[in-house]
């Protein structure tokens, strides 16, 4: 009884010391356990889903090596993962590819990066949590929340519990971030110039010497109307000692007709404006020019940017007696379009209006969203459901010819 009284006691010490160790690891990584559950869940776990599991456990009929990775204590078991010790855990060994007979994944280009690594020793190192069903159900449940390793995002569903909830770095989501004012550098140059000056300094790049009065009339030209600037416009603005000669130069160049087509020029480039329409026929389209002067006249109008994003993608509910708005939604017929005895009516309909979706993300929210078309979108939170739910707003479209007085 004595001899099993040490054995327990034994067995208990060895287990504290185990326990300790492992809070000890977490204290040296610095990392809350929570936060290691978290980035198990959203990081760890997928990345093993997707570089390891195809041979070591998505298919319980075929696991190469009779190896499963799919569960903590099945990785114990074969002396694979050491909690708290990822230099002697073979997992680990495994992925950084340091011991030449044991390198995993096999294939060169699915190595791992450095980054991965690095998140995979962490995890061990932190004693290799793995959260049971209710906890994994609330993490991966939780909104949308920042920390030092990323931003978890909460969609609104996808195909995949991984799909829903994914962590993103913060410089690859910096364009569905809160909008903030950063503080502007201390110098007196104008706010953007002084971004720019300060990302030089830091870059060891010595910025541009100030241009002269020629270089800076050439270039305004250039960029509000596309052409270069007349010999009598040059002669005037170096004539011109006044301390606005510059700002009068830019208002004369922001009045010229010119501007429109310039910037108009850019814009239909972005909503694919056309004068066919496409395809192997490729017939043309006689009245596409009515909404490319509406463009050109939109710019030298100064009209309000919110004002020409609701002119073109729904004018014709706005005001249907107008001219102008029924123009303005020729937005919405710029793709190409072809119907012909070969082709069936509902397919044509469904390209159609899966051009419309992505050219208005690509257009108004700078994101291309085709590839939601078919999966979650693969870099951006942008589940299937959201594609076809945007796309819902555009499916009562219907092709018509409307006159207008000019």
């Amino acid at each position: 009884m004595k001899f099993k009284s040490f054995i327990g006691w034994l067995v208990g010490l060895f287990c504290l010391i185990q326990i300790e160790v492992a809070a000890e690891d977490l204290i040296r990584e610095n990392i809350p356990k929570n936060e290691v559950e978290k980035r198990f869940v959203h990081e760890v776990y997928p990345l093993l889903k997707s570089k390891c599991f195809v041979c070591h456990g998505s298919n319980p009929d075929d696991i190469r090596g009779d190896l499963d990775l799919t569960n903590r204590q099945s990785m114990i078991d074969r002396q694979i993962l050491t909690p708290s010790q990822a230099e002697n855990s073979r997992l680990y060994q495994a992925v950084t590819w340091q011991d030449k007979s044991l390198q995993m994944p096999p294939k060169e280009n699915d190595r791992l990066t450095p980054n991965q690594i690095e998140l995979v020793r962490q995890w061990i190192d932190s004693g290799a949590p793995w959260p049971n069903a209710d906890r994994w159900r609330t993490i991966a449940n939780s909104e949308w929340s920042t920390d030092e390793t990323g931003v978890l995002v909460k969609t609104s569903g996808g195909l995949t519990e991984e799909w829903t909830n994914r962590y993103y770095q913060p410089e690859d989501l910096w364009a569905f971030q809160p909008i903030r004012r950063p503080a502007l550098p201390s110098n007196d140059l104008h706010p953007i110039d002084a971004f720019i000056q300060q990302k030089l300094v830091q870059s060891g790049v010595p910025p541009a010497s100030k241009a002269d009065k020629l270089t800076l009339i050439r270039r305004a030209t250039f960029d509000l109307i596309g052409l270069p600037p007349t010999p009598e416009a040059v002669a005037a603005f170096l004539a011109d000692e006044s301390s606005d000669a510059f700002e009068k130069v830019v208002d004369r160049l922001l009045a010229d007709p010119g501007y429109g087509e310039k910037l108009g020029q850019q814009w239909l480039d972005i909503v694919r404006y056309a004068d066919t329409s496409g395809f192997s026929n490729d017939f043309e389209r006689p009245n596409a020019w009515r909404y490319r002067d509406y463009v050109i006249r939109s710019f030298n109008q100064d009209k309000p940017y919110d004002q020409f994003v609701r002119e073109q993608l729904a004018g014709d509910e706005i005001d249907p007696t107008n001219p102008e708005m029924l123009i303005a939604t020729g937005f919405l017929r710029m793709g190409p379009w072809e119907q012909t005895g070969m082709t069936i009516a509902v397919e044509t309909r469904q390209f159609y209006l899966d051009d419309v979706t992505n050219a208005v993300g690509e257009t108004f929210l700078s994101i291309p969203l085709r590839c939601a078309r078919c999966h979650d979108h693969k870099f951006d939170p942008i589940p299937t459901k959201d594609y076809y739910r945007l796309q819902s707003i555009f499916a009562p479209l219907q092709f018509a010819e409307r006159d207008v007085d000019y």
